[in-house]
């Protein structure tokens, strides 16, 4: 099974910046950007793009992000676009995915749609805290806990339901299982954004160019939160996905 990159990232990210005292609470957070000046302007505008991106009460741009994902999946070397399915909340996503059965979301494996192409991680220790701080304010600015804690919901709803029905420890077993599977198949579209804004800092301190293709694959990302789209699902048939002010 694939490596949770979000756990993973996040638990470097907080002890690299614990040793260089760079706190990660939002309240430490003054009103402008801290320490924008040392990165580049795109970086620095996508952390602007996030502060506004969390603020903004407009419905989803559902024909933004369907372009944005087929565009997506193109650069990425998809053989045929993905087929979209919308639903309207996390918990319409997490019950249809728990009726299918757990020998059928075991099968689907894990999300690989939005992490298919990922910058190296720079050997260059003073490019990489840079990064490191800015992964850590996007996760501020892009609300990625909030975001977390929503799609987590349903799951602990289904588990707390299965006990408090007395169900068999087989049911509850299963239940679990379904649900810790799903979660497997699910990107927080606000955590791949931070990862994305991540990313951009990476791939620019390495000399790639704005305009270049790797830095387009990483935009694209961002992107698709920034115009509504809350979290995905990939299932052998579609990509599930969930928009972001329906919840």
């Amino acid at each position: 099974m694939d490596i949770d990159r979000r756990k993973l990232l996040i638990g470097t990210a907080f002890a690299a910046l614990g040793s260089l005292g760079v706190g990660a609470s939002s309240n430490s957070l003054p009103p402008d950007i801290p320490g924008s000046g040392q990165w580049h302007p795109l970086t620095r505008s996508l952390l602007e793009r996030s502060r506004r991106a969390n603020r903004c009460c407009d419905a989803p741009d559902k024909a933004m992000v369907e372009r944005t994902i087929r565009q997506f999946a193109q650069a990425s070397g998809s053989a045929k676009p993905p087929v979209i399915k919308w639903m309207d909340t996390a918990t319409d996503a997490f019950d249809h995915l728990s009726r299918l059965g757990l020998d059928a979301v075991l099968d689907m494996g894990t999300t690989r749609f939005w992490r298919r192409v990922q910058p190296l991680i720079s050997r260059d220790v003073h490019a990489l805290d840079c990064a490191l701080e800015v992964r850590t304010i996007a996760n501020e600015l892009l609300g990625v806990d909030e975001q977390d804690r929503l799609l987590m919901a349903p799951k602990l709803r289904a588990k707390s339901a299965a006990m408090s029905a007395s169900a068999s420890d087989e049911e509850v077993f299963r239940v679990r299982a379904v649900s810790s599977q799903i979660g497997w198949l699910e990107t927080s579209m606000a955590d791949a954004a931070a990862e994305a804004v991540f990313n951009v800092e990476l791939l620019l301190c390495a000399g790639a160019s704005d305009t270049s293709v790797a830095i387009d694959h990483q935009l694209k990302v961002f992107e698709s939160y920034e115009s509504g789209l809350q979290a995905t699902w990939e299932t052998t048939d579609a990509l599930i996905c969930v928009p972001r002010f329906a919840i």
